[in-house]
């Protein structure tokens, strides 16, 4: 019920960003200190926030109690209400391209769940520190790099605008690095404030933060569902692939579950690469003053 709950929040509140990020002025990831100031002034994203948060701690209950495996379709299933939400309350509409997408995301987790072996999660407060920071920062210097140097082109009056799929990519991995310190946090032996003494809690809000801003361009410029399910797709196959690699959760060993698990990851990517990379259909916004620097 804790994963249920989990992915209820989390999308929920993903939804209250972008209504917080269609009000906010435009951000610029080449602009760091202003785009953290318009977030944090805005009272709408707070809301958001609130929500996003209550579904981190759920999954910190969650990843305590269940694998990788069993935990991921979960929490993808989450994007089902969010489409929901972006279809009815947004008005966004997807291309019979952007459906097959969405059919290879949701084969894909049905396979995940089919992979599912016997095994029992395994505590992760036996791994060392230093080799959750070796596997988190590679992922976030990557995103800051990202925002810092390809954000630079303001969106002319002729361009073409983009769907999503870098913010996408470049928040999902942030966040997927703070679900991999969550399921560390759920599964440590540290209770109360003997959690600060592990780099779980702090890996965690680094990682989310840089996420959360990145998503909130993202929705400021490209439809919800497409950069969602980009986000979503990045961090739970991050999730999945790092997290049994660090916390040595068991890739399932018959041969049959095995290649079930594979394939699902397989066709994960090639729902990525499937989304068009530009969306003719949204007239670009005219270039205000404040994006000309």
């Amino acid at each position: 019920m804790a994963a249920f709950g989990a992915t209820g929040l989390y999308y929920v509140g993903f939804a209250v960003f972008k209504v917080a990020a269609d009000r906010m002025e435009p951000l610029r990831g080449n602009r760091i200190p202003h785009m953290a100031w318009t977030i944090l002034t805005s009272p709408v994203f707070y809301g958001g926030l609130v929500l996003v948060l209550g579904g981190l701690a759920l999954q910190i209950v969650a990843l305590g109690e269940l694998t990788l495996g069993v935990a991921v379709p979960i929490f993808v299933s989450g994007l089902v209400p969010l489409l929901l939400i972006a279809l009815t309350v947004f008005g966004e509409r997807l291309s019979l391209r952007e459906w097959l997408s969405m059919l290879l995301i949701a084969t894909a987790m049905l396979l995940i769940a089919l992979s599912i072996g016997g095994s029992e999660p395994l505590a992760a407060d036996a791994v060392p520190s230093w080799q959750l920071i070796a596997v988190a920062l590679p992922p976030l210097v990557l995103s800051v790099a990202l925002m810092a140097f390809g954000d630079r082109r303001p969106d002319g009056r002729h361009a073409r605008p983009v769907a999503g799929i870098a913010y996408g990519m470049s928040a999902g991995f942030p966040i997927g690095t703070a679900e991999l310190a969550i399921k560390g946090w759920g599964d440590s032996a540290s209770l109360g404030p003997e959690i600060l003494r592990t780099p779980y809690p702090y890996v965690t809000v680094v990682a989310a933060a840089l996420g959360f801003g990145i998503i909130m361009a993202g929705f400021q410029r490209c439809r919800v569902i497409i950069v969602a399910t980009v986000m979503t797709v990045s961090a739970k196959s991050y999730l999945l692939v790092m997290g049994t690699l660090l916390y040595g959760e068991p890739w399932p060993e018959e041969v049959r579950q095995a290649a079930l698990r594979a394939l699902a990851l397989v066709l994960a990517v090639s729902a990525v690469l499937l989304f068009p990379r530009h969306d003719d259909r949204l007239a670009p916004r005219p270039m205000r003053h404040a994006e000309r620097y």
